[in-house]
């Protein structure tokens, strides 16, 4: 059974030592804690599927235009707890619905990924400036908080892949009770994530092709053993099938001193190849190459998808474009970054990438 928390249960800064971007501590026995009220009741279906139903949600539980918890820049979180896969960890998101939202009409979302040793707030609300893209392009945002600032990509990162936690299991969970109060355009599903987050980006494309249209990355690789890439040189994450084409944009500075650009190439050539695309490659149409940012995509793919990388020359860990690198630091972020530039900005360009890859007409609702 999951159970899922609103607006009423928040952690509050400073009390049993959490703070944004941490978790509550499981109890003995497994069991995970947490105050204050519930929101609606518990989910009996298996958090691993998807609602079949669309469309307009009730009136009673439908969302307006807002933040969800209501104030973005608090370090206030919805939490979602029994997903299994989690050891007991409750989970935490926000979740932002831009002011052209009418939930008379279907709307996209994207799915935010922070990366290592960060939150939601770093990445999603400031360094990416996805939060802003929202509300000008008109899509929702969510924003889940990783476990210590990090999530289990396979071979990346920290301490959710050293537990093995289910952080695509998560996703789901989080996608199934968002669907009980906004009205979500199915087909457009996305997933966009910097550095660890862009780990699992590349499992979401894995393992939840029936959900995610395509996924956007950045300074990332993708974390299979045999691939080689992020910090642990075993995982739990040992076979990449997507059940559906997926398309995917990877972006990658060639001085990233974090996650070498080496990884880029293998990652997209595997994708490609389960996308049955070719392994060929021309110049992509978009994101189009500029300046430093040399973009290039696969021949021969499905019509609909697309698996392009781009190289950014001399480029650093950074989430191009983003004063700050991407990093939620402010102007200090990219001293350790490394160099950014403006021929390619990563929140823009995955927007327009995610804009024309809808999930295929004839793929079963998820």
């Amino acid at each position: 059974m999951v159970a899922i928390h609103g607006e009423g249960e928040v952690f509050e800064p400073g009390t049993e030592e959490r703070q944004a971007g941490s978790n509550p501590a499981p109890r003995a026995g497994g069991e995970s804690e947490a105050t204050g009220e519930r929101a609606g009741d518990a989910l009996e279906d298996a958090p691993s599927a998807v609602p079949q139903a669309g469309g307009r949600p009730a009136d009673a539980d439908a969302w307006a235009p807002g933040d969800y918890p209501p104030d973005l820049f608090a370090p206030d979180y919805r939490l979602i707890d029994g997903v299994p896969g989690q050891v007991g960890f409750v989970r935490q998101y926000k979740v932002h619905v831009p002011p052209g939202y009418d939930r008379e009409h279907a709307m996209p979302v994207v799915f935010c990924l922070h990366g290592l040793h960060q939150d939601a707030l770093m990445f999603c609300a400031n360094g990416g400036a996805v939060v802003a893209k929202a509300n000008a392009a008109g899509f929702i945002v969510v924003m889940p908080n990783g476990i210590d600032g990090s999530w289990n990509g396979g071979t990346c990162c920290g301490s959710a892949a050293e537990q093995g936690l289910d952080d695509v299991g998560l996703m789901r969970a989080i996608f199934a009770e968002i669907s009980r109060h906004l009205h979500i355009d199915r087909s457009r599903v996305y997933a966009l994530g910097f550095a660890n987050g862009g780990f699992l980006g590349y499992r979401l494309a894995c393992e939840a092709s029936d959900l995610f249209a395509a996924v956007a990355v950045g300074a990332t690789g993708l974390g299979l053993d045999a691939l080689g890439a992020g910090m642990q040189p075993n995982g739990d994450f040992d076979v990449c099938e997507p059940e559906h084409p997926v398309s995917l944009l990877h972006i990658h500075g060639t001085a990233d001193t974090y996650f070498p650009h080496a990884t880029q190439t293998p990652a997209l050539e595997l994708m490609a190849a389960r996308n049955g695309c070719a392994n060929s490659r021309q110049p992509a149409a978009a994101p189009a190459t500029r300046g430093q940012a040399a973009c290039m995509s696969f021949e021969g793919c499905p019509h609909g998808v697309d698996v392009v990388g781009c190289t950014v020359a001399d480029g650093g860990h950074v989430w191009f474009g983003a004063e700050d690198c991407g990093t939620g630091a402010g102007g200090l972020g990219c001293l350790f970054a490394g160099a950014n530039t403006d021929d390619i900005r990563n929140t823009d360009v995955a927007w327009d990438f995610f804009r024309s890859h809808a999930r295929a007409s004839d793929r079963a609702e998820p």
